[in-house]
């Protein structure tokens, strides 16, 4: 029976991979004094256990109840009575119609409480657990999965991009290998000898957190709320975990182990008696707690289908932890309830996430409220500077004009500028009233400044210094496939002689005014390395590059929302020919033709094209006075040229 993602090396999470492993986990178990003490009391139903067990494996068992880890078998000296000792005290219990089964040990029956008590909070918490199933992969599930908000699921990035990765400003499923987008969903039942299910379909990927050491293994799925009712949330317990040298809290984890081919056959037999892939309970303790409070350790009894499992605080029946991996023959890991939560409120501008405060009322990370930054946080942006490329009226490069009264009518007034500009950091914005949209958007580009910031969770905002309903905010991109799309792409003007300017014009980008409506699945990679390709190129002087972008604002683009959703937008970019010591502008067009057809968005291909700057002008009613250093401004005939390699590109 195939693992789900037997590949992952972060599957060496599990507790029973190896002899050494196993001694890890019972000398976490040979210090919880009142499971041990419980044992030695029972030595006489344990030895009835192990009848098949040599006489010296039975003065073992004598020697590790009186002795403890002193008595643990060297390496390579594995025997049964080891993995029953862990049967014994760190059971996987059996989870049926939402209640697990009686432990061994009355111990762990105390510390679970009465299952049939349905104010039990660890009760509760049973249905809010489900396993994740790809339709169209490999394996038939590939971990667990639990609900954090009222229509989102938190597990492990690992788990998730197993279907799921980036794609442009947010993130998509994958491509199954017969060329079909993977498809997924949740299973909040699945248990054993049980055929009802639970199964909700996972409608959007929201995040998939960075894969880094410094950012937790998490990962946000939206669920379909269809017809019926999602389970409720789990609220996370943020305070801090105590850990005393003889008593360390009590946990649970809920989540569905999967069989692995890599483990210890004996230990598997006897733990999980051949039964996988179901709903379980296992009951442990915290081992300790990172000294910067991210990662906990825990020795409950996990396997590979239990990645995204919640770490239940058996004291306060909140999750503590979100179970992510284990390091080999050490311990089992989760991301502590804290750090999850203060990544959540650095990643959630622009998104809603419903959280239960400490004291059970519920609070939102972001109201329905939108967004705004105020005029004063904005103040004192340069923008875009004219004279970037070289001193000297020749390498002037002056922002595009409204080239008639009628247009001109719909600039946007702006606080404080006469002219409609919005400045940011090392961009400016003109925007249009009435369409909600730039007219242009003009950034200059220092390559050789430039930083590398990786990419969090979008943080949108409204520019206060514009009235609201001269921009389209977050309604235009709810519950659709609409991507927010950045016409300055995030990382062009992210340079500057320190990494704060490049931080503040990070930032700047975030801004509605900056954002255009996109379909999630577009393909956009020739179109979004333009600037990379001209800033890179051997002519190109001191690696500078102004650029001009936009949408070509048509009467028959399609209503949406109170919208008009482009189907072309254009780009220009000019730079200082390092031989002729002249300016060189190159305009492109970002085409689909005619296939955007209805409200659903149906796309057909994305064309690049280079194309005259006169088409771009003829297009969008603006003058870029740059004609002279169009390398196709003299050539005849059609005005595109198709852009299949970048190397096509005339400059």
């Amino acid at each position: 029976m195939s693992s789900p993602v037997r590949d992952r090396r972060l599957e060496q999470k599990y507790v029973f991979q190896s002899e050494e492993s196993m001694k890890s986990t019972l000398r976490s178990l040979l210090a919880d004094k009142a499971v041990m003490d419980e044992l030695r009391g029972d030595i006489t139903t344990m030895q009835s256990m192990t009848e098949s067990i040599s006489d010296e494996s039975g003065q073992t068992l004598d020697a590790l109840l009186e002795q403890g880890e002193a008595a643990i078998s060297p390496l390579h000296e594995y025997t049964n009575l080891e993995a029953i000792i862990l049967l014994r005290g760190r059971p996987v219990l059996l989870i049926q119609k939402k209640k697990w089964e009686e432990p061994p040990l009355q111990e762990i029956r105390k510390w679970l409480g009465d299952a049939e008590d349905p104010e039990n909070e660890l009760v509760r918490r049973i249905p809010s657990v489900g396993r994740i199933e790809v339709i169209g992969h490999s394996s038939d599930y590939i971990g667990t999965g639990w609900m954090l908000a009222e229509d989102v699921l938190v597990t492990n990035r690992h788990v998730v991009r197993e279907f799921g990765l980036r794609k442009g400003g947010g993130f998509d499923f994958r491509i199954n290998p017969e060329g079909d987008r993977y498809s997924a969903r949740v299973d909040f039942l699945r248990e054993y000898n049980r055929s009802n299910i639970a199964q909700v379909g996972i409608e959007e990927i929201l995040f998939i957190e960075d894969n880094s050491d410094v950012r937790p293994d998490m990962a946000l799925l939206r669920l379909s709320r269809g017809d019926g009712k999602l389970p409720a949330p789990i609220e996370l317990d943020d305070s801090p975990l105590t850990l005393g040298p003889d008593d360390k809290p009590k946990l649970a984890v809920i989540g569905y182990p999967a069989e692995d081919g890599r483990n210890d056959a004996f230990a598997m037999r006897n733990i999980f008696k051949g039964i996988y892939r179901v709903k379980r309970l296992s009951p442990g303790r915290v081992m300790s707690v990172s000294p910067n409070g991210k990662v906990l350790e825990h020795d409950c009894t996990t396997l590979g289908g239990n990645s995204g499992s919640p770490v239940i605080n058996l004291e306060s029946g909140k999750a503590c932890g979100l179970h992510y991996a284990g390091t080999y023959r050490e311990r089992n890991l989760a991301v502590t309830a804290p750090w999850l939560k203060s990544r959540l409120r650095e990643i959630a501008p622009g998104r809603t996430f419903i959280l239960k405060t400490p004291s059970g009322t519920v609070a939102e990370i972001e109201s329905d409220e939108e967004r705004v930054r105020p005029p004063e946080d904005l103040a004192g942006r340069k923008g875009y500077h004219s004279d970037f490329l070289g001193e000297g009226f020749d390498l002037e490069v002056p922002l595009p004009q409204v080239s008639d009264e009628e247009l001109r009518a719909k600039i946007a007034p702006v606080v404080g500028q006469d002219d409609g500009l919005l400045h940011y950091t090392h961009f400016s914005i003109l925007m249009r009233k009435d369409r909600r949209m730039p007219f242009f958007t003009a950034c200059n580009i220092d390559g050789q400044k430039l930083f590398n910031f990786p990419r969090g969770w979008d943080k949108w905002s409204l520019d206060g210094r514009l009235k609201e309903e001269y921009q389209n905010g977050e309604d235009l991109y709810r519950r659709n496939k609409l991507d927010r799309g950045h016409l300055v792409r995030r990382l062009d003007p992210v340079w500057g002689d320190k990494r704060a300017e490049a931080k503040q014009a990070e930032q700047d980008t975030f801004v509605f005014t900056n954002c255009m409506p996109q379909h999630s699945q577009l393909n956009q990679r020739d179109w979004l390395r333009l600037e990379d390709y001209v800033l890179g190129n051997a002519d190109t002087r001191d690696f500078k590059v102004s650029v001009f972008t936009g949408p070509v604002m048509a009467d028959n683009d399609i209503d949406y929302r109170g919208a008009k959703i482009p189907r072309e937008y254009w780009k220009v970019t000019v730079m200082v020919n390092r031989q002729t010591e002249q300016l060189s502008a190159t305009g492109y067009l970002l085409s689909q033709g005619d296939f955007l057809r209805d409200i659903e968005f149906v796309y057909g291909e994305f064309r690049t094209y280079q194309v005259a700057l006169a088409e771009i002008e003829k297009k969008t009613g603006l003058v870029f006075d740059l004609s002279l250093y169009d390398p196709l401004g003299a050539v005849e005939g059609s005005p595109y040229r198709e852009l299949t390699l970048l190397g096509d590109i005339v400059l």
